[in-house]
């Protein structure tokens, strides 16, 4: 594998992480639900596209 495409295929995973983790702590708070819920789609693709790049076959 690519070094470039693990590490950033590492990178999008701990970015999808703290991105959900985010929209937890933030739940708690005066948030409304639809921004959490955009930040929360937008933390598990950005999680899964990185366990599909780390995935790929080459």
């Amino acid at each position: 594998m690519n070094p470039f495409a693990y590490y950033l295929g590492r990178s999008l995973q701990l970015l999808g992480l703290a991105t959900i983790t985010l929209v937890v702590l933030l739940f708690f708070g005066q948030w409304k639900m639809e921004p959490l819920l955009y930040l929360s789609i937008a933390g598990a693709v950005e999680f899964y596209g990185g366990t599909w790049l780390l995935g790929r076959k080459q």
